[in-house]
C-alpha cells in the first residue's frame, strides 16, 4: 500500500473562518475482484463524493443492460409499496450482499408475491370501476331527478320525436312560443322544475325533428342523453344508492385483505426495494470508474476533516493491495471542487439565505458569517416594534403547526432576527404601536435614523469592500486586485462620504457624540489646493489617493487599449454606484416608518371606535352591550396586528435579502459553487449488521 500528499497552490491558512470546509481529492487503485466491496465500504460511510475518472488510458464500463434490469424490478416494488402503503416496524438488520444475490432474492420473492398482490389490485381496480360507473349513473339521474314517470316514457318512437334537455328560466316561454310557430303548433313543450335552470321535454313527429332542431340550438337547450333505466329517476336513484352501500361493504371488506396483507409483506416489500436502490446507485457510479485489464481506478472528493476515514475503509475491502493518493485541488480544479459550508451553529441558520443566492466557490470566502448580525439587524430596523418581536420569536419557536410549514432552519434564523427586532424596537419603535423609542420616535423624528441607516450603508459596504473581498483577494493570493480594486474602493468610499458630510454639516449629537462635521461649500470641499480644517484635508487625501490608485489599477489590469482607456474613466463613473448603493439603504427607515403607522393607525382607528360605541350609561344590558365590544375589537385588534406583523416581516425580509444579495454581495462574492454530494447509502427499511460496514 502507498500513499502520498500533495500540496495546495493557495496559501497555507489552516482552516480559517469564512473558508467552505476543506476538500482534498484522492485517487485509488485496486483489484477489480474488490470492487464490491470498496464500493459498498464507500457507500455506507458517506464520506466521499465521487467523480469521473480523469485517466485516459483506462476503459469504462458499460452498465446499460444492467441498469435495465435493475430498473424494472424498481418499478414492480415501487409499485407494491404504493399499494401496500408505508410499512410498521423497526428496520430490518441485513447483511451485505453482492448485486447478483440482492437480483436472486427479489426476483425469488415477486415470484411468490405478484400472483396475491395482483389478485387484490385487480379486485379493487374492479370495486373502483363499479363505483364510477354508479356514480357516474346517479349523477345522470339527478338531472332528471323533476320527473315523476319511468324514462323509458321519453324514448323516441318511430312516429314521434322526444327532447330532454336543460333550458334557463328566463327563456322558456320565448322557446315555447318559437316552437310553437316553427312547428305551427304541433308540437308539445313541458317544463319541470325550479330555479334558474329548468328541464324542457319537447316531443313532436319524427317528420318535423328538423324544424325543433334550429328552434333547440338557439335558445341555448343543453341537451340530455336518456338513460336506459325502465324506473322513475327518484326509485332509480334509490336502487344505485343501495348498490353503493353494498359496494362499500365490498371495498371495506378488500381494504382489511389489503391490511393484513400489507401487515405481513410491506416490510419486506421496502427493505427488498430499499436494497435495489442502493444496488442501482452502486451499479451507476461504476460508469465513473476507470478499469484495465485487472485493476480498477476510483476518484472523487473527501473532506479534510474525514480524509482520515478514507485508508482503513479501501483497506478493508481490498486486503490492503491498494494505492491511495490523496491531495489538495490544484488552481485548475477549482471549478470542479464540491463545497460544504461550515459554520457554527448560529450562523449555520443564515446559510438559508446564501444557499438562495448560491454557494460560493471553493477559492471564494463564505460570506454567511458577515451576513448573520447585519441580515438580523435590518431586518430589525425594518420591523421596528418589540411587540412584533416577542410575537415573531413565540411563533417561529412554537410547535403550531403553521410555523412548522417554514424550513427549520428558516425558523430558528427567524428567532434570532426576532430578539434583535425587541431590542431595536425599544430603542426606535414601540410596543403593538403604542408608546415610543426610547432613543428616538422615526414618526415624529425620522432624521437621527436616517443618518444611523446611511452610516450603517456606509459600513456595510466597507465590509464588503475592506473586509469581505479583501480576505477573498489574500486566499486567491490576488494581490492587484486587493490593492487596485479593493483598498482603492475603500478609500473612495470613506473620503467622499467623509467630504459630503462635510457639504451638509452633519452632526453627529443623535449618536452620544459632540461634533459636527464642518460645513464647507461644494466646490471648496473637493478642491484640493482650496485651505480647510483639517478633517476635510484628511477625506480629501483618502479620497483622491483612492481615486488614483483605481484609475492606476485600471491601466494596470486592463486587456487592450480599449480597457486601459475606459477603466480609469469607469472608476469616477463608479462613484455614482457607491451613492446609490448607499442610498438603496434608506428602505430601512422607510420600512420602519411604515411598520409603526400602520400599528398607530390600528390603535387609534380601534380606540376612535370604542369611544364612539360604548354606552354612557352602565346597566345590565349595556353591560352585556360592553363586553360583546370589548371581545369584537380584541379580535379586531389582534387579527389587524397579525395582519400587519405578517406583511412587515414579509417586507422586511425581502428588502433586507435584496440590500445582502444586490448591495452587499455584489461587491466581492461571486457563487455558483456545487454542493458537496457525499456518495451515502440512503437506509430507512434496513440496517447493515453490526451497525457498519467493515469489509470482508
Amino acid at each position: 500500500m502507498r500513499r502520498r500528499s500533495s500540496s495546495f497552490w493557495m496559501p497555507c491558512l489552516g482552516d480559517p473562518m469564512f473558508k467552505t470546509a476543506r476538500m482534498q481529492k484522492f485517487r485509488a487503485i485496486f483489484l477489480q475482484q474488490a470492487r464490491d466491496d470498496a464500493v459498498a465500504g464507500l457507500h455506507e460511510a458517506g464520506v466521499v463524493q465521487l467523480k469521473e475518472t480523469s485517466e485516459l488510458e483506462v476503459a469504462r464500463r458499460a452498465i446499460g443492460e444492467e441498469i435495465y434490469e435493475i430498473s424494472s424490478l424498481l418499478a414492480k416494488f415501487r409499485e407494491s409499496q404504493e399499494f401496500l402503503g408505508p410499512p410498521l416496524g423497526k428496520p430490518v438488520k441485513t447483511e451485505e450482499l453482492p448485486y447478483e444475490q440482492i437480483l436472486k432474492k427479489a426476483k425469488k420473492f415477486l415470484d411468490r408475491f405478484e400472483p396475491k398482490l395482483s389478485a387484490l389490485k385487480a379486485k379493487k381496480e374492479e370495486l373502483g370501476q363499479r363505483r364510477q360507473e354508479l356514480l357516474a349513473q346517479m349523477e345522470v339521474l339527478r338531472s332528471f331527478i323533476e320527473i315523476e314517470f319511468p324514462l323509458s316514457y321519453l324514448r323516441s318512437t318511430d312516429e314521434i320525436y322526444v327532447v330532454v334537455g336543460r333550458i334557463a328560466e328566463e327563456r322558456v316561454q320565448e322557446f315555447s312560443d318559437a316552437a310553437k310557430e316553427a312547428l305551427e303548433r304541433k308540437v308539445f313543450v313541458a317544463v319541470l322544475g325550479k330555479g334558474k335552470q329548468r328541464i324542457l321535454i319537447a316531443a313532436c313527429r319524427t317528420g318535423e325533428q328538423s324544424k325543433l332542431s334550429p328552434v333547440l340550438y338557439r335558445h341555448e337547450v343543453e341537451l340530455l342523453e336518456i338513460p336506459p333505466i325502465p324506473k322513475a329517476p327518484r326509485k332509480a336513484l334509490r336502487t344505485l344508492e343501495g348498490q353503493l352501500k353494498e359496494l362499500d361493504g365490498k371495498e371495506a371488506k378488500l381494504e382489511g385483505k389489503r391490511k393484513r396483507f400489507a401487515k405481513a409483506r410491506a416490510l419486506e416489500v421496502s427493505t427488498l426495494l430499499e436494497l435495489l436502490e442502493i444496488q442501482r446507485e452502486r451499479l451507476e457510479c461504476s460508469g465513473l470508474f476507470g478499469y484495465t485489464d485487472a485493476t480498477m481506478v476510483i476518484e472523487g472528493w473527501v473532506p479534510v476533516k474525514r480524509a482520515a476515514e478514507l485508508e482503513p475503509l479501501i483497506s478493508a475491502a481490498t486486503n490492503g493491495h491498494h494505492v491511495l493518493r490523496t491531495y489538495a485541488p490544484q488552481k485548475a480544479e477549482v471549478e470542479a471542487v464540491p463545497v460544504e459550508l461550515e459554520n457554527p451553529k448560529v450562523v449555520e441558520d443564515f446559510e438559508y439565505v446564501t444557499n438562495m443566492y448560491g454557494l460560493p466557490k471553493y477559492d471564494e470566502i463564505d460570506p454567511t458569517p458577515f451576513m448573520t448580525l447585519t441580515f438580523a439587524i435590518f431586518f430589525a430596523i425594518a420591523l421596528s416594534d418589540a411587540g412584533y418581536g416577542i410575537a415573531l420569536g413565540l411563533f417561529m419557536a412554537s410547535g403550531f403547526w403553521f410555523a412548522k410549514m417554514f424550513p427549520q432552519k428558516l425558523r430558528r434564523m427567524m428567532v434570532l432576527c426576532a430578539i434583535f427586532t425587541v431590542i431595536v424596537g425599544f430603542l426606535i419603535g414601540g410596543w403593538f404601536g403604542f408608546g415610543g423609542g426610547y432613543w428616538v420616535n422615526p414618526i415624529q423624528r425620522p432624521i437621527p435614523l436616517l443618518k444611523l441607516v446611511v452610516f450603517i450603508g456606509i459600513i456595510h459596504l466597507i465590509i464588503a469592500f475592506g473586509l469581505a473581498g479583501v480576505l477573498k483577494d489574500l486566499f486567491r493570493r490576488d494581490l492587484k486586485s486587493l490593492i487596485f480594486a479593493r483598498v482603492s474602493r475603500v478609500l473612495i468610499l470613506i473620503g467622499f462620504f467623509g467630504l459630503s458630510f462635510c457639504i451638509l454639516g452633519i452632526g453627529l449629537y443623535e449618536f452620544g457624540i459632540n461634533y459636527v462635521f464642518p460645513k464647507t461649500e461644494l466646490f471648496t470641499v473637493f478642491n484640493p489646493f482650496a485651505p480647510a480644517a483639517v478633517i476635510v484635508v484628511a477625506f480629501r487625501i483618502l479620497f483622491y489617493l483612492g481615486l488614483g490608485m483605481g484609475m492606476i489599477g485600471a491601466v494596470l489590469m486592463g486587456k487592450g487599449a480599449r480597457e486601459r482607456i475606459g477603466g480609469p474613466i469607469n472608476v469616477v463613473y463608479s462613484i455614482t454606484g457607491l451613492i446609490a448603493d448607499v442610498t438603496s439603504y434608506t428602505r430601512l427607515l422607510a420600512l420602519g416608518i411604515a411598520t409603526g403607522v400602520i400599528a398607530f393607525s390600528i390603535n387609534f382607528i380601534i380606540g376612535f371606535a370604542w369611544e364612539g360605541m360604548m354606552p354612557t350609561e352602565l346597566t345590565p344590558l349595556s353591560a352585556i352591550y360592553a363586553g360583546l365590544l370589548l371581545v369584537g375589537f380584541a379580535f379586531i385588534f389582534i387579527a389587524a396586528h397579525c395582519f400587519n406583523i405578517f406583511i412587515n416581516s414579509l417586507g422586511g425580509f425581502i428588502h433586507t435579502m435584496r440590500l445582502h444579495f444586490a448591495e452587499f454581495f455584489g461587491k466581492f462574492y461571486e457563487a455558483g459553487g456545487e454542493k458537496f454530494a457525499p456518495f451515502k447509502a440512503k437506509r430507512k427499511f434496513t440496517k447493515v449488521k453490526g451497525g457498519e460496514w467493515s469489509g470482508k
